[in-house]
């Protein structure tokens, strides 16, 4: 007699087991004031092969199903993107104002694809323009919340030159899709949708890891799910109003992916980066957006 066992599905297994090495057994309730519960009755002359068997199949089932491995963040929540989409809100009620109040910033700083060429600093300026206060408070919320999970996965400094890198890309594919023709643009919203497509991104990379690591089949669902959602949000978000640049969200967004790649691919190894790196990464951020400030100043 093998057993007992309190679970039924375990006893159930455990009959598969003999069943597949053409063992004979008999599956049934042993109740007794010592022990009580399912066991499987053999022949004496099959006894030994059969604990044999059931210690094999243990053996090479100890660690199945795997437990599933928790996707955790690398960095503390931190306040760069609000602080940095503050500091964009304070410059459109204290510098620029609304585009229809004529400011000369909009000028020299907004996304004209006619200059892509000679004045390609006007990709990264157009991105601290808006329009008029909505805009600007809605870029500002959007990024703060997408920023912040990013920023969760690429670590503060490493978040705003990721999204900024994106949102440049993003305002640089937008003119070349219309070139030779003209087209104006402004606002952060490449950028947010680029910071859309950096989580999406790197929630695949990461997820894919996790399959590996769980032993998993690796499933075509697996692959699409977050870049699906992050369209979603593509659609939900970047369609609204009229003066809605859809095509800069677009390529905001595929930028985004992009970049994403690839640092998910880092973000996979585990490891977290220094200190330094992140200070190195948020002063690369504010040289490109200040030194593209100051050619446009003087061009």
């Amino acid at each position: 007699m093998i057993g007992p066992l309190s679970d039924r599905r375990q006893a159930r297994e455990w009959a598969l087991v003999l069943q597949s090495q053409q063992i004979g057994y008999v599956l049934g309730w042993h109740a007794d004031e010592l022990a009580r519960g399912w066991v499987l009755t053999v022949s004496p002359e099959d006894y030994a092969a059969a604990v044999d068997a059931i210690d094999l199949y243990e053996a090479e089932n100890e660690d199945w199903p795997p437990k599933p491995i928790r996707d955790r963040p690398r960095h503390a929540p931190s306040l760069s993107m609000p602080i940095a989409m503050a500091l964009v809100a304070l410059f459109f009620f204290y510098v620029t104002g609304p585009a229809d109040a004529g400011s000369g910033w909009f000028a020299r700083g907004r996304a004209d694809a006619l200059l892509l060429t000679s004045q390609p600093w006007r990709m990264a300026t157009a991105l601290t323009l808006h329009a008029d206060a909505q805009h600007v408070l809605g870029n500002a919320l959007s990024a703060s919340i997408f920023g912040a999970m990013v920023s969760r996965r690429l670590g503060a400094g490493g978040a705003v030159l990721a999204i900024l890198l994106a949102g440049i890309l993003g305002n640089t594919f937008n003119a070349l899709h219309h070139l030779p023709g003209g087209h104006l643009s402004i606002g952060a919203s490449t950028a947010v949708f680029g910071a859309v497509g950096l989580l999406a991104a790197i929630q695949t990379v990461l997820l894919l890891s996790r399959r590996e690591g769980e032993r998993r089949r690796l499933r075509a669902i697996d692959v699409v799910a977050p870049l699906v959602g992050g369209l979603a949000l593509l659609g939900s978000l970047g369609a609204g109003g009229g003066n809605t640049d859809l095509w800069a969200h677009a390529y905001g967004f595929l930028a985004g992916v992009g970049l994403g790649l690839p640092l998910g691919l880092v973000v996979r190894r585990g490891s977290r980066p220094s200190r330094l790196v992140q200070a190195v990464t948020l002063i690369a951020a504010i040289v490109i957006l200040g030194g593209s400030w100051a050619l446009a100043i003087v061009a």
